[in-house]
């Protein structure tokens, strides 16, 4: 291999990496499509304010750990990892707040996705996102 084929070479695979780099989003923009709705009787919010929302969820889950996100649309308004196990063996307990500089709005419909994995982990691969759960509602003080 010549001297100029190897410095070709070399070039393209920094300049493969670059846009690489480049192309990833800390926040990607991805459609979260949703999976099997969650019948409202399964999900209870027992606590909202602009700056927090307190669910109630009576749905069993294998994993012990999943992804929630409060989308508006789809972008996420609060998301995080939290843990799915039943203390009282019914039902667990989820408490979402809003990312800084957001808050949910009185009259706006949002849902509440729950997936396998975080978003910035599957913009690796695609740009979807498979809610595996979803509960649609709207947002009202209590």
């Amino acid at each position: 291999m010549s001297k100029k084929s190897c410095v070709f070479l070399c070039l393209m695979v920094v300049l493969l990496f670059l846009v690489s780099c480049f192309s990833y989003q800390k926040h990607p923009k991805l459609h979260y499509y949703s999976g099997p709705n969650v019948p409202p009787e399964f999900i209870n919010i027992v606590r909202a304010s602009p700056s927090e929302i307190e669910f109630v969820l009576r749905v069993k889950f294998p994993d012990k750990k999943l992804y929630h996100l409060i989308l508006d649309g789809d972008e996420p308004v609060a998301e995080g990892w939290y843990s799915t196990i039943r203390a009282d063996g019914t039902s667990y307990t989820l408490i979402m707040k809003p990312k800084p500089g957001l808050s949910f709005q009185v009259g706006k419909t949002y849902r509440l996705c729950i997936g396998q994995q975080s978003p910035e982990y599957v913009q690796l691969e695609s740009n979807n996102y498979q809610c595996m759960a979803e509960y649609v509602f709207v947002f009202e003080e209590k």
